[in-house]
């Protein structure tokens, strides 16, 4: 295996950092957080295991090597600060889904499987809540449960089979109609709901960087302002950076959507850019007009251009998606404005109580995509030594956090570590071998013919 950056996709976005040192916030989250930007890798190192990557997954990774294996030297290399990308971008919700939804995964996979993987996936979530307790991390942390609600009579169809199917395999699914729904949320838009009382949000870039310190504390080495320029496989393995380098027995990559512009699942796993927009602090007389004081539960609306949104510890709503749109080339985007205000336009078809609101943010950022929308984790390299995680198609809260779990002993055997237990049962998209699709530009031609199909159907639904 053999990677080379390609820097043309980040001509588009202004660095982390600017020229004078101070770093650049994107997202709402991102000013709520004091950053110090970390020094660049400027030598040449020799280590354990090199993370490329300081996002969730990479911090993961790193952190649950050092726990099982405090010997370990370890380090982890970021092309601009931790939690600059995705993992201080997001929504911020920490749920279970995985693929289009639990219905859509059981076809998919079969009953048993895909009780399996959201076993997982329930257990991710719990995990999840853990890591932020035993690390104190204050991250606004609230256990909402999530709403997912349906606003037309082909998608409450759709909803009934998905709690019959989650019922069906033993999960706690709660069908509320348009009269228990008003006790959480009131919309003229809203006919019925399932609620899941398990997932949680959090502010991610506070996450981000207290995942950061956390890993500092156990005696990783991270390296912030340090783009890779290229890997090469061998024994060890070879990286190297605008100055410096890094020889490494194991490589984990935990790059999601960056991935692409080093070269690796290049036609795989896709740069998908989704948005959000954010209001001012709401009044308690405005959450109380909508009925959402009394719960805080957090929404997405069953559509396949789903809309989600949340309250923030200060009460602003942040509502995103939409859409969503892969660019030409590649390149990455902070923001599209005809996105966000095609979002400010639909909040206040949700919410016309609200039409005086004034929105204060907007932005958005990179996911990881593959066709099937299931993640790709696994062991490759002439060696077996280079792992990767990846492609969480905008739900990757939880798995990512939770990913050093599955990549950790797998690593860890690799390396020989013998008294490390193999673990029982791997999840099905362990070393998946996502589906490849034509360069540019049929590529981005032929999804954005698929992505009209998906907004015309929502259309056509009244979705």
């Amino acid at each position: 295996m053999r990677l080379k950056l390609d820097e043309r996709p980040f001509a588009t976005v202004p660095p982390a950092v600017s020229p004078d040192g101070a770093y650049q916030p994107v997202s709402f989250w991102q000013e709520t957080i004091d950053v110090a930007p970390g020094a660049p890798l400027q030598e040449h190192l020799q280590c354990d295991v090199c993370v490329i990557g300081g996002g969730y997954s990479g911090l993961s990774v790193a952190r649950e090597l050092k726990q099982r294996k405090p010997d370990l030297d370890i380090v982890v290399l970021e092309r601009g600060v931790c939690g600059h990308g995705a993992s201080g971008r997001n929504g911020g919700f920490s749920m279970p889904l995985i693929g289009w939804d639990l219905y859509e995964t059981a076809k998919s996979l079969g009953d048993e499987k895909a009780k399996r993987t959201y076993e997982l996936m329930y257990d991710a979530v719990d995990y999840f809540k853990r890591l932020i307790a035993d690390n104190a991390i204050a991250c606004d942390l609230e256990s909402t449960g999530y709403l997912f609600i349906n606003t037309c009579e082909a998608r409450e169809k759709h909803s009934r089979h998905e709690l019959a199917k989650a019922q069906q395999l033993g999960f706690d699914h709660r069908w509320l109609d348009r009269a228990e729904l008003q006790d959480y949320i009131r919309s003229d838009r809203y006919r019925s709901a399932i609620f899941d009382p398990h997932p949680c949000i959090v502010n991610p870039a506070k996450l981000a960087r207290g995942l950061k310190d956390a890993a500092e504390r156990q005696g990783i080495r991270i390296y912030e302002q340090t783009s890779v320029t290229g890997l090469t496989d061998g024994d060890p393995v070879s990286i190297t950076t605008e100055h410096g380098s890094v020889k490494a027995r194991q490589v984990a990559l935990c790059l999601n959507g960056f991935g692409a512009s080093l070269g690796f699942f290049k036609h795989a796993v896709l740069p998908i850019h989704t948005y959000i927009v954010l209001t001012e602090p709401l009044t308690d007389a405005q959450l109380e007009a909508i009925g959402w004081a009394k719960h805080r539960a957090s929404l997405e609306t069953a559509r396949n251009f789903i809309h989600y949104f949340r309250l923030t510890a200060d009460n602003r709503i942040a509502f995103g998606g939409e859409d969503a749109d892969l660019y030409p080339g590649g390149v990455y985007r902070n923001l599209d404005e005809t996105i966000a205000a095609a979002l400010r336009q639909r909040f206040r078809e949700h919410f016309p109580s609200l039409a005086d609101v004034r929105f204060t943010h907007a932005w958005g950022g990179t996911l990881g995509v593959s066709l099937d929308m299931f993640p790709v984790f696994g062991q490759g390299g002439d060696h077996g030594s280079i792992f990767h995680a990846c492609a969480y198609a905008g739900h990757g809260v939880s798995l990512s956090n939770y990913c050093g779990t599955i990549l950790a002993p797998m690593m860890l055997r690799a390396a020989g570590h013998t008294d490390v237990p193999e673990p029982a049962q791997l999840p099905f998209f362990w070393n998946k071998k996502p589906l490849p699709m034509p360069p540019d530009p049929f590529r981005y031609w032929g999804l954005r013919v698929y992505r009209q199909a998906l907004k015309a159907q929502d259309w056509w639904q009244g979705a």
